[in-house]
């Protein structure tokens, strides 16, 4: 009776899981018809600020091993840190490239060079568990893959090559930096941003572009 039960229980919640998920995934759909740009400064603020809040993340975990930005794929999965039990239950980064692939995401691959599915496989993940205990314990800090959905959003790609990433397509990065600060992810500054630099903008640069906006723009959501 009581295995019968279970069994029952087991399968609603992964029922459950899987429509949450499914609307989740549909939320991101307008990542479909977003247009390619050409490389922005922007994009690799946007970057920083994720492996700003990637270290973050580790720190509070008290991990070890952090001096180095390290480019495999299990390094930026958090969910591998916080060793839940229901590590098994994430949705895999190959069954949301898939999905994608079904809606007319032409764009992202199931490839170990390729890391716009595993992001957005990432950042799915963190909305549906993101109330689970474990993770709610550091619920002070910033969704972690939060920045690097937004550099989708925004027609940037991110891959893995050779020894960097690859930012907008042409573009590496090696930079090492945990205490970057991005002020605000709103698009519009995003976009003040880019048409105020010819360089690549350090953080004092970054907080008066933002003192500069914030006084241009009172009402803007940030």
């Amino acid at each position: 009776m009581k295995k019968g039960f279970y069994k029952y229980a087991n399968e609603l919640w992964i029922m459950d899981t899987l429509n949450k998920y499914q609307q989740e995934l549909n939320k991101l759909l307008y990542l479909k018809n977003r247009k390619p740009e050409k490389f922005r400064f922007s994009t690799i603020l946007l970057f920083r600020e994720y492996q700003t809040r990637l270290f973050t993340w580790k720190k509070a975990l008290n991990l070890d091993n952090l001096s180095m930005f390290n480019r495999d794929k299990q390094f930026h999965n958090l969910f591998i840190d916080l060793a839940p039990d229901w590590l098994e239950e994430l949705i895999t980064e190959q069954k949301v490239v898939e999905d994608l692939k079904s809606e007319g995401f032409d764009y992202v691959k199931f490839t170990h060079r390729h890391y716009d599915g595993f992001f957005v496989s990432m950042f799915l993940n963190w909305e549906l568990f993101k109330d689970k205990p474990e993770i709610q314990l550091y619920s002070i800090l910033p969704h972690p893959y939060e920045p690097v959905c937004k550099i989708f959003s925004r027609g940037g790609t991110i891959a893995n090559i050779h020894s960097a990433f690859e930012i907008d397509r042409d573009e590496t990065y090696r930079k090492h930096n945990n205490n970057f600060k991005l002020p605000s992810l709103n698009d519009d500054f995003l976009t003040y941003i880019d048409h105020h630099v010819t360089d690549f903008p350090n953080q004092e640069l970054v907080n008066q572009l933002w003192e500069k906006f914030r006084r241009m723009n009172p009402n803007a959501l940030y």
